[in-house]
C-alpha cells in the first residue's frame, strides 16, 4: 500500500453500534401510567458509533469497527453510517438467523433534557481479535477502544497496535485511547497501562471512591503507564485531565441556554477531545474543546447541528 499522509489518516473507533429507539416526552413518566410522546424516531447509537458520527460532523476521516447483524435493522444502520461517510469495511458481519441487533430504548424528557436508557443487548457478539487482524494499521493516526466485555480480545488488539508502533518511525505511530464508562467493567482496568489516553466517566470514577474530577485524575493516573494521560468528564462540573507527573488541568462546562437532549453528550466529549489532541492541541485546549462541543450538543436534538464546529478549535 502506498504511503498515506498524516492528514489523510483515519481515526478508528472500536466498540458498539446499536439501534436507539427515541421517545421524547414532556417529562419522565410515572410508573404504571399512560403518556403520549411528543416525538418518536430511530437513531443509530452505541458509544463508538456516536463518537464516529460526531467526528464525521467535525470533519474527521473516521471509521467504525465493531459487529453488525443482518437483521431488519441492518439496512437502517448501514445506510446511516454511509450517510455520515463513516467507513465500515473492517466490521464483522453476522447472520441475522442466529443473532439479534442490540437495541436501546431512550426516554428524553423535554422538561430537563435528561435521558433514560433501557438496553437490550440480546445475544450480541463482541468484536473478536481475528476480525481486527485484517486491519491495515498504516491507515490510522488514532485508534480508540470502547471498554466492553471482550477483555482478552481488546488486549490482543492493543498489543497488535503496540507491536506495530515498535516497528515504525515515531511519526507513523498510532495513538491508542480507551474508554472506561460502565462501573461493572473493573476487569478492564489493567488495560489502562496499554493506552496513551484513558477516558473515564464520572460514574466509573465515583465507583472507585472519587467525589470530584480533580481527585479522580490525580488518583487514577497511577493506574496508567508513566507516559499516559487520564481524562475525566464530570457532567455539569466540566472535565479534568492529568498527564504523568504534571499538574492536572481542568475545563469549565459550557451549558446551553436550554438543555434539550443529553443523549450522547459523553461520546461527543470524547470525539471532540480526541480530534483536538490528534491536531496536537494542548491537553487543556483539548478538554476545553471537548466540553464546548458537548455543551453545544446538550442544547440540540441529535448531533447534526454540530457540523462545522471544528472552527471553534
Amino acid at each position: 500500500m502506498a504511503s498515506i499522509s498524516s492528514e489523510d489518516k483515519r481515526i478508528m473507533y472500536v466498540g458498539l453500534c446499536c439501534l436507539d429507539i427515541i421517545n421524547i416526552c414532556n417529562a419522565y413518566p410515572e410508573e404504571d401510567t399512560d403518556q403520549r410522546s411528543l416525538d418518536y424516531y430511530w437513531k443509530r447509537g452505541g458509544n463508538a458509533s456516536n463518537s464516529c458520527t460526531v467526528s464525521s460532523l467535525l470533519g474527521v476521516n473516521v471509521e467504525f469497527m465493531g459487529t453488525l447483524v443482518k437483521t431488519r435493522e441492518y439496512g437502517f444502520m448501514t445506510s446511516d453510517l454511509a450517510k455520515y461517510d463513516i467507513k465500515t469495511e473492517n466490521c464483522a458481519i453476522y447472520d441475522g438467523d442466529r443473532y439479534s441487533c442490540p437495541v436501546a430504548v431512550a426516554i428524553i424528557s423535554k422538561q430537563n433534557g435528561s435521558r433514560t436508557l433501557i438496553t437490550a443487548l440480546n445475544n450480541i457478539v463482541e468484536l473478536e481479535f481475528s476480525s481486527f487482524q485484517k486491519v491495515q494499521l498504516q491507515q490510522y493516526s488514532w485508534i480508540h477502544f470502547e471498554g466492553r466485555d471482550n477483555l482478552s480480545n481488546i488486549q490482543q488488539m492493543m498489543e497488535m497496535v503496540e507491536q506495530y508502533n515498535n516497528d515504525v518511525n515515531i511519526s507513523d505511530r498510532i495513538i491508542v485511547s480507551m474508554e472506561l464508562e460502565k462501573v461493572k467493567r473493573k476487569q478492564l482496568v489493567p488495560l489502562m497501562k496499554k493506552a496513551d489516553y484513558v477516558f473515564v466517566s464520572k460514574d466509573f470514577a465515583a465507583e472507585q471512591g472519587y467525589s470530584c474530577k480533580e481527585d479522580a485524575v490525580n488518583g487514577l493516573i497511577e493506574l496508567c503507564k508513566p507516559s499516559g494521560v487520564i481524562i475525566c468528564a464530570w457532567g455539569s462540573d466540566g472535565a479534568a485531565a492529568k498527564a504523568g507527573s504534571h499538574d492536572h488541568v481542568t475545563s469549565q462546562v459550557f451549558s446551553p441556554e436550554k438543555v434539550v437532549d443529553t443523549l450522547g453528550a459523553g461520546d461527543t466529549f470524547n470525539a471532540a477531545t480526541i480530534l483536538a489532541l490528534n491536531k496536537k492541541k494542548t491537553l487543556k485546549e483539548a478538554i476545553t474543546f471537548g466540553c464546548r462541543i458537548a455543551g453545544a450538543k446538550c442544547g440540540l436534538n441529535g448531533f447534526d447541528d454540530l457540523r462545522g464546529m471544528q472552527t471553534y478549535l
